[in-house]
C-alpha cells in the first residue's frame, strides 16, 4: 500500500506544491512512519531540485528562518537558511526521526554523545547530508555561505521540539516548544501563496 500524499499543509506556492507532490509520488513511500533510509530518499530528492525551492530562499540575519514546503499526515520536508552566528539551539525532535541535506554553505552538527554527556561534532558541507533517530538530541550552528541552505525531512511531521541546557551532568530538558509556537517566533514570515 502506498501513502496518500497529498499534502495536508504546504507555504510554498502551489505551483511549486504541485512540483513536489509529482517527485515524491514518484519515490512510491509506504503508508506509515517513515525509515530514516526512506526520510533520506524524500530530503535527497527534493534537495537535487534547486528549481523548486532556491528562488524561496530568504536570508535573514535576525534569525533562523525556514519554509514549509510539504507536509503530509506520515512526513513533512521544509527548507531552512543559517546565516553567521546562527544555531538552532540544542533540541531534540519531539520522538520523530529526521534527515537534512545541505544544499549551499556549510553545517556544523554539535551533538549529544554515546554517554550522554559529551558532545561530538561533524561537519556537512554542500552535497551531504545527516540523518537522526527519535531520540537525538543536536545543535546545529552555521559554517560558511551565505545563507548556508539545507532540506530537512521529519517523520513523523514535527509536534514540537524539546529544548535543553548542556550541563556538567549531561543535557537537562529547559522547555517544550509546540510547532505552531515556534513557527509564530520566525520574524520573516513566508510570502502569500500565489
Amino acid at each position: 500500500m502506498t501513502l496518500n500524499i497529498k499534502p495536508t499543509v504546504s507555504e510554498a506556492p502551489y505551483e511549486r506544491e504541485v512540483a513536489l507532490r509529482d517527485l515524491i509520488e514518484a519515490l512510491d513511500l509506504p503508508d506509515r512512519r517513515l525509515t530514516t533510509s526512506e526520510l533520506e530518499k524524500v530530503a535527497l530528492a527534493v534537495a537535487a531540485r534547486p528549481d523548486l525551492f532556491e528562488d524561496l530562499v530568504v536570508a535573514d540575519e535576525e534569525s533562523r528562518w525556514w519554509l514549509l514546503l510539504y507536509k503530509t499526515e506520515a512526513f513533512e520536508v521544509k527548507l531552512l537558511t543559517w546565516e553567521r552566528d546562527q544555531s538552532s539551539d540544542w533540541h531534540d525532535h519531539g520522538g520523530s526521526s529526521g534527515v537534512f541535506a545541505v544544499t549551499a554553505g556549510t553545517l556544523v552538527e554539535r551533538h549529544r554523545a554515546s554517554d550522554a554527556v559529551g558532545i561530538e561534532s561533524s561537519r556537512f558541507d554542500a552535497g551531504s547530508f545527516g540523518s537522526f533517530g527519535p531520540d537525538h538530541v543536536h545543535d546545529v550552528v552555521f559554517g560558511s555561505g551565505k545563507p548556508a541552505v539545507s532540506i530537512h525531512a521529519y517523520s513523523p511531521p514535527l509536534v514540537g521540539l524539546t529544548y535543553y541546557e548542556h550541563t556538567p551532568f549531561g543535557f537537562v530538558a529547559r522547555e517544550f516548544v509546540p510547532e505552531e509556537v515556534r513557527s509564530g517566533r520566525r520574524t520573516t514570515q513566508p510570502s502569500p501563496r500565489d
